[in-house]
């Protein structure tokens, strides 16, 4: 047996050896081992032969001791000192410790320190290396720690460099070694618990106690961290200096017993997490953990050896029972111990602060040690991360004995580690910090997301933000952050976490910000240094292909940890950050791109059909590594969040704190209106002086300066704030500097002394309050802190000269308590600790620490000597930053103590809630708020580098921005990233352009390649760069530049291109070939300008439009348009324009051929309008090429069906309409009507809804003033119309042909023309009902109004109805239309008259069949059209001149007028529910002022009235009747009795009818066109006017109260006037009557006029037989009202003298106006036909006989009696008026019946009486004679009287109307 041999060499040894000789112990013990070995042939117990190697290793005999060593070791390796037998066992169980852990402890004890031999430090760190590594026994708790520490002992203390190194592998190897046994246990136990739960009856303990750990462990951890800390102590009692027990933590820590210090953090519950309570935020019990004795576990077989054993031998049974459960948890729990017990030592180690002579002896063993506890730290971290990450690597309290996850356990040493180190001014200790740091970042973020927090702001990014901070540290922290950026899961779940969470640092935009900083950073550097970094660069792996790979520590020995020699590089540091900055920007984007993966995936179908566009998802690099035993809780970049990754949730909460930044930075520049905003956003909840004091007193964001100004405002509201701010503070028990340096740290004090003043003031009431005892009163605490304040000041500020003293200081404050001194020494202490301690803003400080030292910059001499002692310089550095350091420590200790405590409080409410990113949404958001920061480094690289790798990495940044901006349609960034990228390819100075504008050129056409979907308004960036690409390419073919017009100088061009050859007359008119090649640019530049690559990129951009979406293409469309347009402009009239462009719209036009409809008519929306533009250029050149692209589209378009219902074809034929429209070349004219000739021969069986804008094209055609033009369009519409009239109305383009010959009929200039085209359209009557596809050739079916698509769309069907629209309306509306619109527009007289006739001649003729409907919709659009000239014309205005118009008025609408009386009595039968509309129309032209119309109306209605007289009912005779009564009311001038007023030419418009308005001939000027249509002029006062005339008298008549009161007004001014002018007519000066006056009175007159015209009109009609006898009677007396009201109206204007004269005098006349003719003529008709009605013996007659006389009487005894007053001599005119009257009275009073004229006897007969006085004439003496017989024979029975005077002679009125002919208005004028 060989483990014999080597006992037996070793005994022998020591029994030779002469220690043995001097140590009889050492001999016997040594003889009987070797007894019992001989007796034996095998080892004895263990005791036996341990006994003597013992004694041996306790020799001064090194060779002795390293033999004894060796053995122990071997021994241990054979796992021999766990055997012993069952009676030892049971005796020394009380008794001594295990035999492993007496031979670990006798190995130990050899080490001595530094005197140790070489040897026997060798022989010890193998020993224990094999103590450690043994698996069968293996060693836990002391006896493992002590073998660690002791060689870390050896490593630290030997003076042997291959000792160290040695020492420092085993060390590395023995916990690499613990780590691994955990981690193959929690492999076990993750198998078992796999097993258990697949298990159909298996217990569910650990199941749920492992689904129940996530949730429980926190509550218990933060329970347990309300226990007193307790520190590590040393397990064995050694006093080394350099043990492990010295690394615990410093007990220098103040304990949680500050009863204000824990109030206070009680109040602010959520005080913010710092450095230094990191230092406190132990949770985990460990205080008892190292305290246990040495306990060894065995290896156990399984019965039955199978595959269930594990790697190290150790066997997991299928189902073991619960007791093995327990029992192997508890093994597993032994294993996590070991570990965590190794890793807390060396935190605990890494912690030690050391003084800064130790710091930076890098040889040192402080230092070493430091060094290799940090990386052992990392090393272990990084090779079993799994370990830490593990949820089921828990441990057990020492107290509550509750689990806790390893990494919740190790957190607080973790951190305490990074806290006491990570800002350390050492390179080496802050690089193996930040890789710890990496490493939590990577796998530990849920844990750590507090602490990450304030790491990163209190150490890194505060180290990024120092302007003196050392360069190397920043290098390898932005490695650091490079890391992170090439993580996409990290990225965004910082932003998730920090920046959208309410009250943390935006952290994902602060590091974006700094980076961006860094990158564009001015930095000078040489090319060759350039060069020189590139080729290190090139040799070191990027940071962003970080993985997670086993490390070892980097050897620490003496010799080999020489301190760092700073080497300078040969490039400079900054321009190594700026690389490594711009680096880590490209990294952020290209991991937001990968995390956008699925919405690329899902949006772009552009990049599924393309090669190589987008990485795989294989591609992604995943967060966590990805060996470990639990996978990552969703895949990369899931679609589907989880219930705490809430985009839209998130992104309001980020919204809120974006809202809260900006009201705070508004408060910082103007308070007052950022609480306004805190306010109304409720950061504030309540407009309070509490609420808003405690939100200053909290928020740390705000500036305190702007704190200060804003409370020190004398405002009462400030005052009251300021208040309540100062009593929100508690200064109990505190000493009074501490108190106001308290104080003073809330807010910066102002400087204005009353600001001051009030602030003190408080400020001593608060603090007396809180200490009574203090002071006297509140005045010495008031003077003392005004005095405090000045000697700060004067003790700190750089402009005091002289400095107070302490003697001035106490003098100073002489007698201030209360009369009586403060005590000297009191003063004095207050003197020395602001003398030392000046009261400063923390924030202040922090600030100028961060700014660092600004020297000033010295020069000449000065200079020399600084370079001289740079050195110095760098020591003096060194030492500021280290200072800098230990401030960053403490005061980051102190912040991390805050939210420890906080935390612990509120841990059982809720514990740190980590988000974790699952959703792609938050990219669109995060590139957001940080995309102008990229921007600004990306762009700003670009134009200024000329590093071909640097240009490379800015526009991969910018090609990656381009595609987020687009995905989540973020268009600014879009815009700006596309047009930074159009501006890099320099295509506008082609001389210029160097290979990194070819790389940008490349970039932007593979975003056209891949992310056209989403370009959007981006593309014509895009397809400039790609015309501008097509003109370098041909000027490096030869051609001339200056004969390529270049279109980035569009911008620079009219938009409204003008003839411009005179300018370019001096141009060649071909493109001159270049004498050289290439004209200055590079002949490389224009070769890979036409390589293959651009070229088929360029291709691919087109011929990919194919795949776009519909939107896509839209927006592909109008960018296309645009560049072609600019192409076109800037090509003016040059006879090579450039057509690039427009070639390529016709090429992806063919392209997208097979697109849907929907998807075309949109595209060629774009298109169509830009042919529109092109079209009408001045460059016939670019006019024709236009012409023929569109020939060929429409040819390719035709070639595919159009179905029915669609207008596509409609749509792409309208440019040709629109050019011919706008062009005014012939020639340009005349090849479009060829293009459409030859469509029409070529694809004539293929049109469908394009025939309408084929006829659309013609009548453009048709206005033409060329006869070439005129002659070719209508020849070819009638070659249409003989060969496919019924295509066209099958394909719903009748209405179109119709309106092109109406536009051929209306050309005036080629009148034969127009007379060609009326004929034909007068044929397309019958052609159309004989048609079969027109639906009125079926016109005799039973359905009248059958419906029909002609006219609207294209149908296959012809009988296919279109809702509401009815045959007539699509077929004989249009033909009747297109003559009305010819006679209502049409220039020319004969054409018009033609028009007229075929109008009516075809209504007459057809309209027989007409439905209702139909006749309502001709009357409305098309018969009483024709007369709206009556009432406003401004389109016949606007076509005629007043000439004209007179004519036209004179002809066609006076013809137009009588064939509708004619129409009307054609079709009375289906007409006479539109007898109102008739007579409306005909009140029309009677209220005109224009009399030639006037009386062609009143014409017209006794014509209508005559010849249908028959066929009236009662009905149809009240509406007569109603017209009249509208007629005489409109007619009635009430205007007379105001014209006298002021202002009152606005009052009178022309007489109305109903509704109606008519107009005279052209509207006068200067009257309004709201004067001209006011619907009606006096409203209902005239009506009442009216109705008030009836009950007055003839002779007293008045107006009605509204005029009374109205002219009374009028007057009121004249009442306060002096009038004592004489009103003579010698004085009468000549009256100035304005235009608009005298056009006012004018209208005043035509009134009158009208109304004479009426009374004539009724004399006229009712004079009539057949009228007289068909009108009932009640409609007959309505008629006679009118006459009445007439002649009261006439009757109280002529009465009223004054009125009369003052008209006269106001100029309406030349003589005093009077209505002695209406008067008169109304009464004698009014008596003539009531006399009538009353002699009539007709049975209805009769009936109103009684009304009838009721009504004749009293006018008649008032026209006599008013007759027998006028005087003979100076009323003769008067007389003569009234004597045909009153003798028509007389007259018709005699024809009375016996008894009626015997009634009226005693009115009559003295009125008669009286006339006998007057002169009488024969007529008069006649009727005078009828009624005095009359009353002989009735009154006084005589008989035979009446006979005498039978013969009876006529009324004057007949004799009136004789007279008057056609001087009508004439005499009228003269009569008033």
């Amino acid at each position: 047996m060989s483990s014999v041999k080597f006992v037996v060499s070793a005994l022998d040894a020591i029994l030779a050896s002469k220690e043995a000789q001097k140590n009889k112990e050492l001999a016997d013990s040594s003889k009987k081992a070797l007894d019992a070995i001989k007796e034996h042939d095998k080892l004895p117990n263990p005791e036996i032969v341990f006994t003597p190697l013992q004694l041996a290793t306790r020799s001064n005999d090194a060779k002795l001791t390293t033999s004894a060593l060796d053995c122990i070791g071997k021994l241990i390796s054979y796992s021999y000192f766990s055997v012993s037998s069952k009676e030892d066992e049971e005796d020394e169980v009380d008794q001594a410790p295990p035999l492993i852990e007496r031979a670990i402890d006798t190995i130990c004890d050899c080490f001595e320190g530094e005197s140790t031999p070489v040897d026997i430090q060798l022989q010890i760190v193998k020993s224990l290396l094999a103590a450690v590594l043994n698996d069968k026994i293996v060693v836990h708790g002391a006896g493992l720690l002590k073998a660690v520490r002791q060689v870390y002992n050896v490593f630290l203390l030997s003076r042997s460099t291959a000792n160290q190194q040695v020492a420092q592998g085993t060390l590395t190897q023995m916990v690499g070694t613990v780590f691994e046994r955990v981690k193959t246990r929690l492999h076990m136990k993750e198998t078992r618990l796999t097993a258990a739960s697949e298990a159909p009856n298996s217990p569910d303990r650990d199941e749920d106690h492992d689904e129940d750990h996530d949730e429980e462990h926190e509550d218990r951890d933060e329970a347990q961290g309300d226990q007193h800390i307790e520190h590590e102590k040393a397990e064995d009692g050694t006093s080394d200096a350099q043990d492990l027990t010295n690394a615990e933590v410093p007990s220098t820590e103040t304990p949680d017993n500050d009863p204000s210090e824990s109030k206070e953090t009680n109040g602010s519950a959520k005080a913010k997490l710092t450095l230094k309570d990191l230092e406190h935020r132990k949770s985990f019990d460990d205080s008892n953990l190292g305290d246990g004795p040495t306990t060894v576990t065995r290896l156990r077989f399984a019965k039955d050896k199978d595959d269930n054993a594990s790697v190290s031998g150790h066997s997991v049974p299928d189902h073991p029972a619960p007791d093995d459960l327990e029992a192997l948890e508890a093994e597993d729990e032994v294993y996590i111990r070991d570990a965590y017990l190794v890793f807390r030592s060396f935190c605990n180690l890494s912690t030690k602060v050391l003084p800064p002579d130790q710091l930076y002896d890098i040889r040192g063993q402080p230092m070493r040690s430091k060094l290799i506890s940090l990386h052992l730290i990392h090393t272990v971290l990084n090779n079993n991360i799994s370990v830490f990450t593990s949820p089921i690597c828990t441990i057990k309290s020492s107290k509550s004995n509750e689990s806790t996850t390893f990494l919740q356990a190790i957190k607080f040493y973790l951190c305490l580690s990074i806290t006491r180190n990570g800002a350390s001014s050492v390179d080496r200790v802050f690089e193996v910090c930040c890789e710890i740091f990496w490493l939590m970042l990577k796998f530990m973020r849920p844990s750590f997301k507090k602490e990450i927090e304030v790491i990163l702001n209190e150490i890194y990014l505060a180290l990024l933000s120092r302007k003196n901070g050392p360069l190397s540290q920043k290098i390898y922290f932005v490695t650091i952050l490079n890391r992170m950026c090439a993580d996409p899961r990290a990225l965004v779940e910082t932003y998730l976490n920090y920046d959208c969470g309410q009250g943390v640092d935006n952290i994902y935009q602060t590091i974006i910000e700094d980076l961006s900083k860094f990158a564009t950073a001015p930095v000078t550097i040489a090319s060759a240094n350039e060069q020189i970094y590139e080729e290190t660069r090139a040799k070191t792996a990027p940071p962003s292909e970080w993985q997670l790979k086993p490390v070892l520590p980097p050897s620490l020995t003496v010799a080999r940890i020489q301190p760092t020699q700073e080497t300078e590089p040969d490039y400079p540091k900054e321009y190594a950050i700026k690389r490594l900055s711009l680096e880590a920007l490209v990294e952020a984007l290209r991991s937001l791109v990968n995390w956008s993966a699925p919405l690329h995936t899902d949006t772009d179908t552009l990049q599924s059909r393309n090669e190589d566009t987008n990485p795989s998802m294989e591609e992604l690099r995943p967060s966590f590594d990805p060996t470990l035993s639990e996978p990552s809780p969703t895949p990369l970049g899931s679609s589907t969040p989880t219930l705490d990754d809430d985009p839209d949730h998130l992104e309001k909460e980020k919204a809120r704190k974006t809202a809260l930044t900006n009201a705070i930075r508004q408060f910082n520049f103007k308070p007052k209106t950022g609480i306004k905003l805190l306010l109304r956003d409720g950061f504030i909840s309540q407009d309070t002086p509490e609420s808003i004091a405690q939100f200053l007193l909290t928020e740390e964001k705000l500036d305190k300066q702007q704190i200060g100004e804003y409370l020190g405002e004398g405002d009462q509201r400030n005052i009251d704030i300021m208040h309540a701010f100062v009593d929100s503070m508690n200064f109990t028990k505190r000493r009074f500097v501490d108190a106001l340096r308290h104080f003073l740290q809330s807010f910066r004090l102002p400087g204005e002394a009353q600001k001051i003043d009030r602030f003190m003031l408080k400020f001593a009431e608060r603090y007396v309050l809180g200490n009574p005892k203090a002071f006297a009163n509140a005045d010495t605490a008031y003077v003392l802190a005004y005095s405090v304040v000045m000697l700060n000041t004067d003790q700190h500020s750089k402009n005091v000269v002289r400095r107070m003293t302490k003697e001035d200081f106490i003098k100073n404050n002489r007698g201030i308590n209360d009369n009586a001194d403060l005590p000297d020494e009191y003063l004095i202490g207050i003197f020395d600790e602001i003398a030392s301690n000046e009261i400063v803003l923390t924030s202040e400080r922090e600030a100028a620490a961060a700014a660092g030292p600004t020297p000033a910059q010295p020069s000449g001499i000065a200079a020399g000597l600084g370079q001289a002692f740079s050195s110095v310089g760098r020591d003096l550095q060194r030492e500021a930053y280290v200072q800098q350091s230990e401030e960053i420590s403490l005061r980051s200790e102190a912040l991390f103590k805050t939210l420890f405590k906080s935390q612990r409080r509120n841990a059982k409410k809720d514990g740190v809630k980590y988000i974790p990113a699952t959703s792609f949404k938050h990219v669109g958001p995060m590139f957001d708020v940080t995309w102008m920061c990229i921007f600004s480094a990306l762009s700003g690289q670009i134009q200024k580098a000329h590093n071909i790798e640097v240009n490379k990495l800015c526009l991969e940044g910018m090609k990656l921005s381009t595609k987020i901006a687009c995905a989540f349609d973020l268009s600014t960034p879009r815009e700006a990233f596309m047009t930074a990228l159009k501006n890099a390819t320099n295509l506008n100075n082609p001389q210029e352009m160097l290979a990194k504008n070819i790389e940008a050129l490349k970039t932007i056409l593979d975003l056209g390649s891949t992310e056209g979907n989403v370009l959007r308004e981006s593309w014509k960036d895009i397809l400039l760069c790609i015309s501008q690409l097509d003109r370098l390419q041909l000027i490096s073919e030869g051609v001339d530049e200056n004969a390529i017009p270049d279109v980035s100088k569009a911008r620079f061009k009219r938009t409204d291109t003008t003839d411009s050859r005179s300018s370019t007359q001096s141009r060649s008119k071909s493109r001159h070939r270049a004498s050289t090649v290439t004209r200055g640019f590079s002949s490389e530049i224009a070769l890979e300008t036409k390589s293959d690559e651009i070229i088929r990129s360029v291709d691919r951009i087109f011929t990919n439009t194919a795949n776009l979406s519909g939107d896509a293409m839209v927006f592909f469309a109008k960018a296309l348009t645009e560049v072609s347009w600019d192409e076109i402009k800037v090509s003016g009239s040059n006879d090579s324009p450039r057509t690039y462009s427009l070639q390529k719209i016709v090429e992806i036009s063919y392209y997208n051929m097979n697109r849907i409809r929907f998807e075309w008519s949109n595209i060629w929306e774009v298109f169509g309008e830009h042919f529109n533009r092109v079209g009408c250029h001045n460059n016939l050149n670019i006019v024709f090429f236009a012409l023929d692209s569109l020939r060929q589209l429409s040819m390719r378009f035709m070639e595919i069906e159009e179905l029915a219902g669609f207008k596509f074809q409609k749509d792409f034929l309208k440019p040709f309409e629109h050019i011919l429209a706008t062009s005014n070349n012939p020639t340009v004219k005349d090849m479009i009507l060829q293009c459409l000739i030859q469509m029409i021969q070529a694809r004539g069986d293929m049109i469908r809804s394009g025939w309408r804008t084929m006829f659309g094209v013609f009548t453009v055609a048709a206005r033409e003033p060329y006869e070439a033009i005129v002659n070719l369009a209508f020849e070819n519409v009638n070659q249409v119309y003989k060969t496919k009239f019924g295509v066209v109305i099958s394909q719903g383009a009748f209405t179109d042909l119709i309106v092109c010959l109406t536009e051929f009929s209306k050309n005036l200039k080629f009148q034969k023309k127009g007379l060609q085209a009326l004929e034909l359209l007068k044929s397309i009557v019958p052609t159309m009902l004989k048609t079969p596809e027109c639906p009125l050739s079926q016109k005799r079916s039973p359905e009248p109004s059958r419906k029909s698509s002609g006219g609207k769309s294209s149908s296959s069907s012809p009988r296919r109805p279109l809702a509401n629209t009815s045959v007539e309306e699509g077929y004989w509306f249009p033909v009747l239309f297109a003559f009305h619109d010819v006679l209502m527009t049409g220039e020319d007289l004969e054409v018009r008259s033609n028009a007229l006739e075929y109008f009516f001649d075809t209504l007459i003729k057809y309209g027989g069949g007409f439905p209702p409907e139909f006749w309502d919709i001709l009357w409305r659009q098309q018969l009483y059209p024709i007369f709206m000239v009556l009432r406003s014309r401004p389109e016949m205005t606007n076509a005629l001149n007043h000439e004209e118009l007179s004519v036209w008025l004179s002809t066609t609408m006076i013809q137009a007028l009588r064939n509708m009386i004619t129409l009307f009595t054609h079709y009375f039968s289906s007409l006479e529910y539109m007898l109102d509309r008739f007579l409306e129309l005909l009140a029309l032209c009677i209220c005109q002022e224009n009399d030639t119309i006037s009386r062609i109306g009143s014409n017209c209605l006794q014509q209508m009235i005559l010849k249908n007289v028959d066929k009236f009912n009662k009905q149809h005779w009240t509406k007569i009747v109603g017209a009249f009564c509208e007629l005489f009311e409109r007619t009635t001038a009430h205007q007379l009795f105001t014209a006298a007023a002021i202002n009152s030419t606005a009052t009178l418009s022309p007489p109305e009818a109903e509704f109606v308005t008519p107009a005279s001939s052209p509207l006068p000027e200067g009257v309004t066109e709201e004067q001209s249509k006011t619907p009606k002029t006096n409203g209902a006062d005239d009506a009442s006017n009216v109705s008030d005339a009836d009950n007055e008298s003839v002779h007293h008549g008045l107006p009605s109260k509204v005029n009374e009161e109205d002219f009374r007004i009028s007057q009121s001014p004249q009442v306060t006037l002096e009038e004592f002018k004489p009103n003579t007519s010698l004085q009468q000066q000549p009256v100035v009557v304005t235009a608009a006056r005298r056009r006012f009175f004018n209208r005043i007159i035509s009134r009158c006029v009208l109304q004479l015209l009426m009374i004539e009109t009724v004399n006229e009609l009712f004079s009539n037989e057949a009228v007289y006898a068909h009108i009932p009677s009640l409609e007959l007396l309505r008629l006679m009202s009118l006459l009445k009201r007439s002649f009261q109206f006439a009757r109280r204007f002529n009465d009223d003298k004054e009125l009369r004269m003052r008209l006269w005098r106001e100029g309406f006349m030349k003589q005093p106006p009077n209505l002695l003719k209406q008067e008169s003529g109304s009464a004698a008709t009014y008596c003539s036909i009531l006399f009538r009605m009353y002699a009539d013996n007709d049975p209805e007659r009769r009936k109103s006989r009684d009304d009838v006389e009721a009504a004749l009487v009293p006018l008649c005894k008032d026209i006599v009696s008013g007759y027998t007053a006028l005087e003979e001599e100076s009323q003769q005119r008067n007389i003569a008026a009234w004597r045909p009257v009153v003798v028509d009275v007389l007259e018709g009073y005699a024809s009375f019946p016996e008894e009626s004229f015997k009634a009226r006897i005693p009115d009559f007969y003295p009125m008669t009486v009286d006339l006998l006085g007057k002169d009488l004439t024969p007529d008069l003496r006649s009727a005078l004679l009828l009624v005095l017989r009359r009353v002989g024979e009735v009154g006084l029975g005589i008989d035979g009287l009446a006979k005498i005077g039978s013969k009876r002679r006529e009324s004057m009125v007949s004799n009136a109307d004789e007279t008057s002919g056609d001087h009508h208005e004439a005499a009228a004028r003269r009569m008033l």
